[in-house]
């Protein structure tokens, strides 16, 4: 009789093959439900997907010939248009848009954290700092708020942290009345991050507040 053997060597490979066989296919699974810019149905959306509702599509209103995907398939254009996942980021250029990262963009005339304007900041001087401190020539900013900061070559953060917090300006307003200077017809929504420290010499901060 004829007998028949698999080697060390060659269970090695078959096992390496089958190992293979099943990264592909689970990377292949994850990204077919990651969220992105995809074509439904001849129409450029923004899919999601979550266990409660599964598939969601989101159209957009764009200009086919025009449109392109950005950075992380989290941004995308067209001629005239510019988006942040599936919102429309409605004040920004789209011929000078660009990505600065972190969640942070410009064009030529605004900086933007998401699809909300950082109030006040020029874009040709902005940098980021550790989030959710960033700055320019002339302010420090926590998230899409300028701080008043009496000496911002000497600010210095202390601690960083991760938690974005987005709240209508109207309302953000009422409970921190020091920003009644914000022009809400222009700026609806505003983003800051409650968990970075900073100091200067004589100043502390915690998020975007000034502490004893």
């Amino acid at each position: 009789f004829e007998l028949n053997f698999i080697t060390k060597t060659q269970k090695s490979h078959m096992i390496l093959a089958r190992k293979f066989l099943i990264l592909v296919l689970v990377t292949f699974i994850f990204a077919s439900c990651a969220p992105g810019y995809k074509k439904e149905n001849g129409k450029w959306a923004y899919v999601t997907y979550d266990e409660g509702a599964g598939k969601r599509i989101n159209f957009l209103t764009v200009d086919d010939q025009s449109f392109e995907i950005l950075k992380d398939n989290e941004y995308a254009k067209d001629n005239s248009k510019v988006f942040f996942e599936e919102v429309q980021i409605l004040t920004a250029n789209s011929k000078t848009f660009k990505i600065i990262g972190k969640g942070y963009s410009k064009d030529g005339y605004q900086v933007f954290m998401d699809y909300d304007i950082v109030i006040g900041a020029n874009p040709k001087t902005f940098e980021l700092l550790d989030f959710p401190y960033s700055r320019d020539d002339k302010k420090i900013f926590c998230g899409t708020l300028p701080m008043n900061v009496e000496n911002i070559e000497l600010f210095k953060v202390i601690k960083s942290g991760s938690r974005k917090i987005s709240s209508m300006t109207d309302f953000f307003i009422k409970e921190y009345p020091e920003y009644s200077f914000i022009d809400t017809s222009k700026y609806k929504s505003i983003i800051y991050g409650d968990e970075g420290q900073a100091e200067t010499l004589n100043e502390k901060f915690v998020g975007f507040k000034k502490v004893k």
